[in-house]
């Protein structure tokens, strides 16, 4: 597995591999990273040859956050660096941002007009934000109910976003990457809600309740997998949530994001996600 290690502006000037988790500048989240591995795998190494001549790019991120005009997901993490209104309390919160999901009707859709614009720019490629670490997800998913196809956009024939994003860019002849977020808060088998949810990890013990940290392995495998199988062609599968990795992996650097390190492994199994993935995509 690669790693791509970049600041997070709207637009990326150069991507790197083909399988990654990237690193971005907001505060208490990813610092930069000064070192770079380079991958070994000749699969990797050969479209990390076609990825250094796309140049120029977009991410672009759209979920639930946009509908308050937010920051996306961060404001459920309750964390000593999220400010939220002093005046609702945490639980409240939470619940009026899942509620988001009654109010996102984005009916001025155009996916077609994106790919324009940043064709029209000179970009190249686009990575796509199917689900951040909200939960809520931006392609029909069976795997839950928590997604835009849902909601007041169901009916609407382009609800199932991803595919249509996907779709318009490759007419335009772009590169296709799919940012998928490791930890899911909106699942019960990573955010249990027996428990309070005070930082970004799991908020129980995976050693005492290993059948539901499978379940979430499970569920995660099955959306990454409908995205490798049901989507076209992906060039890039962009994972992001560097927490959520076995424990003897946690490094300096994820200490230094300045999150608790739980005493358990978070370990969701990525080789063998990444099997599966690369089967799907044999390009990877």
């Amino acid at each position: 597995m690669g790693f791509l290690k970049s600041l997070y502006p709207a637009v990326f000037l150069v991507m790197l591999l083909p399988v990654c988790i990237y690193s971005n500048a907001q505060q208490g989240v990813h610092p930069q990273s000064t070192t770079y591995e380079w991958p070994t795998d000749p699969q990797v190494k050969a479209k990390l040859d076609q990825w250094q001549d796309q140049k120029f790019g977009i991410i672009l991120h759209w979920g639930l956050y946009v509908v308050p005009g937010m920051i996306e997901s961060w404001a459920l993490c309750s964390e000593d660096w999220i400010e939220r209104d002093s005046t609702t309390s945490y639980e409240d919160f939470k619940k009026w941002y899942w509620g988001l999901k009654r109010d996102f009707n984005p009916t001025k859709f155009n996916p077609e007009s994106w790919a324009k614009v940043a064709k029209d720019a000179g970009m190249r490629y686009v990575v796509f934000t199917t689900k951040h670490h909200d939960g809520f997800c931006m392609w029909d998913t069976k795997e839950t109910d928590f997604k835009i196809s849902d909601g007041p956009f169901k009916s609407n024939a382009k609800a199932d976003v991803a595919k249509y994003v996907f779709d318009a860019f490759r007419k335009e002849n772009f590169m296709i990457g799919a940012y998928f977020s490791k930890p899911d808060w909106h699942s019960e088998n990573f955010w249990w809600p027996k428990y309070a949810t005070p930082d970004r990890n799991t908020n129980y013990d995976i050693r005492k309740f290993p059948w539901r940290w499978d379940a979430y392995k499970k569920y995660t495998y099955n959306q990454i997998g409908e995205l490798m199988h049901n989507y076209g062609s992906i060039d890039i599968l962009w994972l992001d949530g560097g927490w959520v990795r076995p424990l003897e992996t946690v490094n300096d650097e994820v200490r230094s994001w300045g999150a608790r390190i739980p005493e358990w492994s978070q370990d969701i199994d990525m080789p063998r996600i990444a099997q599966m993935a690369r089967t799907a995509q044999p390009d990877f």
